[in-house]
């Protein structure tokens, strides 16, 4: 597993400039997923305003017609009636952040995440096995960010920012009951949030 421990694949940073402006999550409790694993939304509170921040992996149609079973205790995965215990060589993960002011003012900013037409993040990719966590390899040319502001907030007249951001992980030998974990730092270097998300 010495794959997960190059420095190189342990951080991802994004920096996008000039960009056109026109709760902790659990994992999913379904024994049956439709596609994708969900990490879970959560809806941030910060000093500077809020946002919510949602997700999911995919990985083809892996993930179709899997079922997930509690046999005392034990989890055990099945696909088209075959025992499966490790994740397909490769899953996508999404994530999308918007802004919100967390106020009925629409003077209120969204969070400093979003600074005026730009926006720096960090994210850090990790597999969680029990309570051990180690960096989780992607190439870097499978990670990109896309800003906009198209998305119209309750009770407000504008729009508000967001930012999707996709990037393929390397699953190959991972245990299928292992979590994936995102951490967002902003632009100053603190943790935001952390995501988690596992069949």
């Amino acid at each position: 597993m010495s794959r997960f421990r190059d420095p190189k694949h342990v951080f991802l940073t994004i920096l996008a400039g000039l960009l056109p402006l026109g709760a902790n999550a659990a994992p999913n409790s379904s024994p049956t997923y439709g596609g994708q694993v969900d990490f879970g939304a959560q809806l941030l509170h910060l000093q500077d305003g809020c946002a919510s921040i949602h997700g999911a992996l995919t990985a083809g149609s892996f993930f179709d017609d899997l079922k997930r079973i509690d046999k005392g205790g034990q989890l055990v995965f099945r696909k088209s009636g075959t025992i499966v215990t490790e994740y397909p060589e490769s899953i996508t993960t999404s994530i999308r952040i918007a802004g919100d002011s967390c106020a009925a003012q629409s003077s209120v900013s969204p969070s400093a995440i979003f600074h005026g037409d730009s926006y720096l993040l960090k994210l850090e990719v990790f597999w969680k096995h029990d309570m051990e966590m180690r960096p989780a390899a992607f190439s870097s040319g499978t990670a990109h960010c896309v800003g906009y502001s198209s998305i119209v907030g309750p009770g407000e007249n504008g729009k508000v920012p967001s930012i999707s951001c996709q990037l393929t992980v390397d699953s190959r030998g991972v245990p299928l009951g292992d979590h994936l974990v995102v951490r967002i730092l902003g632009s100053d270097g603190r943790l935001v949030t952390r995501i988690s998300a596992a069949p």
